[in-house]
């Protein structure tokens, strides 16, 4: 029998419930949160911070849905052992030098904060009258956010540290949080206040939608669009109910283009565009996409074709693309906000089904096999970046940009390939979050540096870090041929000229690079990379690079003799080590003479 996604979600909840059921939250030391300012590790601290906000979902929306007394009753067990942590936020985002340091107000504080206010605000009403949260939990539940976050925020003189104003999930994340709860708590009680605290607020989230650029573009790629944009839609909803519509914060046509980037950034595999600190495997929020096809008929599911209709009603939503949402714990953090607007703001939808299977590739001596109907090429502008998807069901992206973006990368003119679900050339998205990963070291890590990506080293180095290095032109023609000229990404003097064009078949997904350069007599080497994660084998002028299903071939010109590839280590967002392929070759140059040509090579996708 076929369930709905909220059905799932139902099932899915409940089962967790009765799971974690006589478990005991972990407990948060001292020995846990000093390692971060021992060794910069964050995950184990996080591991267990993160486990106990779980418990806070589960046993808040099973109480929500189900209204079971056992549900209610570990739920007020739950709230009672997070009032009485010594610090909400997290130890990356303090500083235990000052006198106040534990009532920090970070990303997590303002989402703990968010969280409980909607728990004794929304939740606690829609029980039943005999299993209401205990008045006294409610009272500490109150007094722990004023202290915590109302307090020390709105008593600061703005801008409160480093996010109030600033342009990236950060600044939505904690105004939509702290505004939410101001709406839950202030509403009835404190009404001059709020409105104050209203007005500093909807001050500060112009900000956020600042980041974003003139085509919608979240330039820390969709994870972070999807964080940010919950606690915006969130809190954006509240208040136009508290203000009865006259405070409408989805009426800009700048907010509709944001709420059409999404759809942008999924091929139908279900992978995503993974430039910057992205997840090339990340999941859409069902209910926010919901909600934002209900304020703007553009919006689509993510995964459908451009022609698909934007009716998002029971009857009508194709099934097969709910394969590509979030379910409950697909979020590592277990975010409340997102977690419970799944549930609510989602109608019933057709249960996930896998999809149809993947048309055969392209082979290099074979016709072309069946075709899907979905060809596309989508142009950022603003952001530079040039995303492209074939009929065989072979798709590439590649940017321009600068080197001093929002959780940056060094990879402008940087690409990747993929046949079905398989990345053959890699982007490697984002990193482990150490200390390291946001500090002075960041780009002595593969994955931030442009030696992790597919783009020239030139004179044995990659390119500068900073919003000085940055292309000097960038367009593409809808047709799936893009350019990008990027000398200006390499340090000054070392190569006068570096255009790569890359043109992308739309019908048998096969790619040319060419990359065009004019290079000063003082530098001594141009090295062309290849990133992939795929087995590597060198035969003459071919590379084959072979993954699960699928493979390609990568054929170089004839002038190009010294190919080699050298395997290193790449450690990914969860912190699993995971082995990396770095295809390179030199491009023969006349010794201390300028050097001026194009060298170019074609990558043709197939079946294993």
């Amino acid at each position: 029998m076929e369930h709905s996604f909220r059905e799932q979600y139902k099932n899915q909840v409940r089962a967790l419930a009765d799971q974690m059921r006589e478990e005991a939250l972990p407990a948060l030391t001292e020995e846990l949160f000093a390692l971060f300012e021992m060794n910069g590790n964050r995950l184990q601290y996080e591991n267990v911070y993160f486990r106990r906000r779980k418990f806070l979902a589960v046993y808040g929306i099973a109480a929500f849905i189900f209204q079971r007394q056992e549900d209610i009753k570990k739920l007020v067990k739950v709230m009672e052992e997070i009032c009485e942590e010594e610090c909400w936020a997290l130890p990356a985002h303090v500083n235990r030098k000052e006198d106040n340091w534990r009532i920090t107000v970070d990303l997590f504080a303002s989402e703990t904060a968010q969280a409980l206010a909607e728990l004794i605000s929304f939740v606690n009403p829609a029980l039943p009258k005999e299993h209401h949260l205990p008045e006294s939990l409610c009272i500490r539940v109150r007094a722990e956010i004023e202290r915590r976050v109302f307090a020390p925020f709105f008593a600061s003189v703005p801008n409160y540290g480093c996010w109030e104003c600033s342009d990236h999930n950060w600044n939505a994340v904690c105004t939509g949080s702290i505004g939410s709860a101001c709406i839950y708590l202030m509403e009835g009680r404190e009404e001059e206040r709020l409105m104050a605290c209203l007005r500093r607020l909807c001050h500060s989230i112009n900000f956020y939608l600042d980041g974003f650029r003139e085509d919608g573009a979240c330039m820390e790629g969709i994870g972070y669009f999807t964080y940010g944009m919950t606690y915006f839609v969130g809190f954006a909803e509240q208040l136009l109910r508290y203000s009865k519509g006259s405070i409408n914060l989805f009426d800009n046509e700048k907010v509709r283009r944001i709420a059409c980037f999404q759809q942008k950034m999924y091929f139908r595999s279900g992978k995503t565009v993974s430039f910057s600190d992205v997840e090339p495997s990340a999941k859409f929020r069902m209910g926010l996409t919901v909600f934002l096809a209900k304020q703007y008929p553009e919006v689509r599911m993510p995964g459908s074709l451009s022609s698909d209709t934007g009716d998002f009603s029971a009857s009508e939503l194709p099934a097969q693309y709910c394969r590509l949402a979030a379910d409950f714990e697909s979020d590592s953090c277990y975010r409340f906000m997102g977690l419970l607007r799944d549930y609510i703001w989602a109608e019933k939808l057709p249960a996930p089904e896998p999809l149809q299977g993947l048309p055969g590739m392209v082979l290099p001596d074979k016709a072309l096999l069946q075709r899907t109907s979905h060809v596309r090429h989508d142009i950022l502008p603003d952001a530079q970046w040039s995303i492209c998807e074939s009929a065989v069901g072979t798709a590439m992206a590649i940017k321009g940009g600068t080197n001093g973006e929002p959780h940056n990368h060094n990879d402008i003119g940087s690409f990747f390939y993929l046949a079905g679900e398989e990345f053959l050339l890699t982007d490697l998205g984002a990193g482990e979050y150490t200390k390291e990963y946001f500090g002075e070291g960041r780009y002595n890590i593969l994955c931030n540096s442009s030696l992790g990506h597919s783009v020239p080293i030139i004179g044995s180095k990659g390119q500068k870090a900073g919003a000085d290095y940055k292309a000097s032109e960038f367009k593409a023609d809808g047709d799936g041929a893009t350019w990008v000229e990027f000398a200006g990404a390499y340090e000054t003097g070392t190569v006068n000229c570096l255009r790569r064009e890359t043109n992308f078949d739309l019908d048998t997904g096969v790619l040319t690079v060419s990359d065009t350069y004019d290079i000063p007599k003082e530098t001594d080497s141009f090295t062309e990379q290849l990133v992939t994660q795929g087995k590597v084998s060198i035969e003459g002028h071919e590379i084959r690079i072979l993954g699960e299903r699928y493979g390609c071939v990568v054929q170089l010109p004839e002038e190009v003799h010294c190919i080699w590839c050298q395997e290193e280590e790449h450690r990914n967002h969860i912190g699993i080590s995971e082995p990396v392929r770095l295809i390179r070759w030199e491009v023969p140059l006349r010794c201390g003479k300028e050097n001026k040509g194009i060298t170019w090579f074609t990558v043709t996708s197939h079946k294993r």
